[in-house]
């Protein structure tokens, strides 16, 4: 075509001097130009694969368009199309064509699949939940669509279903790690300590940098009091991603619970330092720090963690302690009683054994 467009450009003299040599390329144009409209529809949509493969979304719309305009009812443009707007998060737009290849091919399990993609990118969880499913009904070893629909009941905090979705998915694909991750998160939460630990450590034999898994088996392990096996996960993720300070606090944890304090508070000062709002780390270490016997510490970490958390009950019962310890009993048998208000009844029972005036009431935070 650049051949055959340059010589008319260049007026009649010298299209007459050269009227042999643009022959073959006026028989191309001609033939491109009469091609059939099928073919014209899988140029453009062959054009539009690559360009979506090569991650150029705009140009592989453009392409899609162009199948379209030429073949409307080409199933796979539409759903190639939608996956494209998926991808740029135009959801409405994905979903309406979507729609269109569904109407073309109602048994397509892929584009349920990824209508349900959309849906739930779109924060439309029940819809993307049916998705999910029609595409098990026309499919039912498509392993990402158990997967994904198991992930939505987990988060409504239908477990058992979840788990359900997580075996069918590992069942359709036996490799697949995220999937055994998350049945493994399921059963943690369903109380079966063990086959969370063999569902973790299967996740990281098929894929050994999904550091979660460490962190995640290493709970279920502390459940199990596996405490040196725990450690040794903590130690592990710990030695490749050292700006996590929940993953410091739940080794604290771990090293309050095998009795080494110190090391308990070398690691809730590390969790502290990431994150100086961290209620929960300065209550650890007040817990640490009063096993430790530093008890003006002690005081001074649980005062603190009120301040960012003032219901913590937990924080009060430990303040409690080490001001009992100070021999401030009167401070003492106040953070008692308010830690039985916020629904620790431990708390009563620490005021009762030292003698306390009173019982709980629902009065305000004393710090």
């Amino acid at each position: 075509m650049r051949t055959l467009t340059t010589l008319l450009g260049w007026g009649c003299g010298l299209a007459a001097l050269l009227s042999a040599a643009p022959a073959r390329a006026q028989v191309d144009s001609v033939r491109a130009s009469t091609l059939p409209g099928r073919q014209v529809a899988e140029k453009a949509y062959n054009a539009g694969l690559a360009f979506f493969t090569a991650q150029n979304y705009a140009a592989a719309l453009t392409s899609f368009d162009q199948a379209l305009a030429t073949k409307a009812d080409f199933a796979p443009a539409y759903a190639n199309r939608a996956a494209t707007q998926l991808a740029l998060k135009n959801y409405p737009a994905a979903v309406a064509d979507y729609d269109q290849a569904l109407k073309l091919e109602p048994s397509a399990y892929a584009s349920y699949y990824g209508r349900g993609q959309a849906q739930e990118a779109a924060g439309q969880a029940p819809a993307a939940e049916a998705d999910y499913g029609a595409a098990l009904q026309a499919n039912a070893t498509y392993a990402p669509a158990w997967y994904h629909r198991g992930v939505l009941r987990f988060e409504k905090g239908e477990y058992q279903s979840a788990h359900d979705d997580f075996s069918g998915a590992v069942k359709a694909d036996p490799t697949y790690a995220f999937a055994y991750h998350d049945r493994a998160s399921t059963s943690l939460r369903l109380g079966n300590y063990p086959a969370a630990v063999a569902d973790y450590s299967r996740a990281l034999e098929l894929q050994p940098t999904l550091l979660p898994a460490l962190l995640n088996r290493a709970a279920a392990e502390r459940h199990t009091n596996q405490l040196l096996e725990a450690l040794r996960d903590y130690d592990a993720y710990l030695t490749q991603k050292t700006d996590n300070p929940l993953a410091f606090t739940n080794r604290g944890n771990a090293r309050f619970e095998n009795k080494d304090y110190a090391g308990a508070v070398a690691d809730f000062d590390r969790a502290l330092a990431l994150d100086p709002k961290y209620a929960y780390a300065w209550n650890n270490r007040a817990a640490a720090e009063l096993k430790l016997k530093q008890y003006a510490k002690a005081t001074a970490d649980a005062t603190e963690a009120l301040r960012l958390a003032p219901r913590y009950a937990e924080a009060y019962l430990n303040r409690g302690h080490a001001r009992e310890m100070l021999r401030l009993a009167d401070d003492a048998c106040r953070d008692w009683r308010q830690a039985a208000a916020l629904g620790l009844r431990a708390g009563n029972s620490y005021a009762a054994a030292a003698g306390c005036a009173g019982e709980a009431s629902a009065a305000g935070a004393e710090q």
